[in-house]
């Protein structure tokens, strides 16, 4: 960039200028002031000692030297302004030490990387800690890691316009002994084993976008955030009160939970949950005595203790409507999860079998799944920026920033006319 006070008088700079092959001069001048270097003799522009003084006091005075393929000259340069990697020999681009140096200096300066680097998790985490934007020079990869991401988000949360969305397919399972176990979907198999991914001990659980909710010990309703959720973070909560539940599910804003005391279902906005709410219903009758609910669409699926399913539309359901089914008649079934074009169903034997779920019928053969023994299921896209946008928002509305957020929001996609404040009526 032009930088007109190259050119104006500066009594340090005129006496370079004047006398441009005086060492000791441009040697003195060259750790005080960024252009000296550009006006001594191509000799001393080669002169090891002047030119380490010039990158230590402006990094980028290596472009004005000879010395860029001198590495010690080059980690000089780097650690005073990252961005001088790019003056600097190819090949430092692929040396890790240099590379972190500038990036420690200047996260951005992760573009000058060779892709080897921006697929480096240490060399990526210091530059995201130093610049949360760096997250945009990293591998696909890492901008989907939660760490990587985790990090940069911290340092400056427009990072988030970075995040990679993979799709990161699922299948939850809560096991025999109260903790969540996880897999992906696509190596769901009799032979592979299960991880675990949760404190326990959980007597249900159903995930809805980024959260999970779990039903405790206690029979309340908890939560966390799906891809933050591990073997020793706490959950949120308690939630709910007033009635223990046994199985829930989240829909449309409400989440819907079968009351422990006698196997209807109840409901309430999710949103305002509180100890202090009371569940309103029951929204089901009395015919069957319920273990597990999930929804899919309009229709909310339920296993009764008959170990068959049963459905009915969540918009019809009311102290006398009655479930349809059973649906199901060739596998005694304790859980059910709808995913993709598939039905997923735990046995009474604990074990995962699915059927198409166009081609399912009450007398349909099902596929084993998994032999990991699992009491219920949940299948999803555990997706990282769908989380992290839920986290921001929830960061922004606990620091008051939200209305300003969402109205500058509206402002970049001319929702909001030039000038307008979000709240005024014309």
């Amino acid at each position: 960039m032009y930088d007109p006070s190259i050119f104006k008088a500066d009594p340090v700079l005129d006496a370079v200028r004047y006398d441009p092959g005086n060492r000791s001069l441009v040697l003195e001048t060259a750790s005080q002031h960024k252009y000296a270097i550009l006006h001594a003799t191509k000799a001393l522009k080669s002169d090891r000692e002047v030119v380490l003084a010039a990158v230590r006091h402006s990094g980028d005075a290596l472009l004005l030297s000879e010395f860029a393929g001198d590495k010690e000259v080059v980690l000089e340069a780097v650690a005073n302004l990252g961005d001088s990697l790019r003056y600097a020999e190819k090949a430092f681009r692929s040396d890790k030490e240099i590379v972190l140096a500038a990036v420690r200096q200047n996260g951005l300066s992760l573009r000058y990387a060779c892709e080897k680097l921006k697929d480096d998790p240490e060399v990526v985490m210091v530059a995201v800690r130093s610049r949360g934007r760096a997250l945009r020079h990293a591998s696909n990869r890492l901008r989907g890691d939660l760490d990587v991401v985790a990090e940069a988000l911290k340092q400056d949360n427009t990072a988030f316009a970075y995040i990679i969305a993979a799709d990161r397919e699922t299948v939850f399972g809560l096991g025999l002994d109260g903790h969540v176990y996880q897999q992906p979907l696509e190596t769901l198999t009799p032979e592979n084993q299960w991880a675990v991914v949760s404190k326990g001990p959980v007597k249900a659980f159903t995930i809805s976008g980024p959260t999970i909710y779990a039903i405790l010990s206690d029979g309340w309703v908890y939560k966390q955030t799906l891809v933050l959720v591990t073997p020793e973070s706490e959950w949120t909560g308690p939630l709910s009160g007033q009635r223990q539940m046994r199985s829930i599910a989240v829909g449309a804003g409400f989440i819907y939970g079968v009351s422990e005391n006698n196997g209807r279902v109840y409901k309430q906005v999710l949103g305002p949950m509180s100890p202090e709410r009371v569940w309103d219903g029951p929204i089901s009758s009395p015919e069957h005595d319920v273990v597990f609910l999930t929804i899919n669409g309009d229709d909310m699926y339920a296993l009764a203790k008959d170990t068959k399913m049963y459905k009915q539309k969540v918009r019809d359901m009311s102290n006398y409507s009655l479930w349809e089914g059973p649906l199901s008649n060739t596998l005694g079934i304790k859980s059910v999860s709808i995913y993709g074009n598939k039905i997923f169903a735990v046995s009474t034997e604990d074990k995962v079998h699915w059927q198409i779920w166009q081609d399912f019928t009450p007398f349909t053969d099902w596929v084993l799944a998994s032999s990991g023994s699992v009491t219920s299921l949940c299948t999803c896209n555990n997706d990282l920026k769908e989380a992290c946008t839920d986290m921001l928002q929830s960061t922004w509305k606990d620091q008051g920033e939200h209305l300003a957020r969402r109205a500058a929001a509206a402002m970049a996609t001319s929702m909001i006319p030039a000038g307008q404040e979000l709240g005024q009526t014309r």
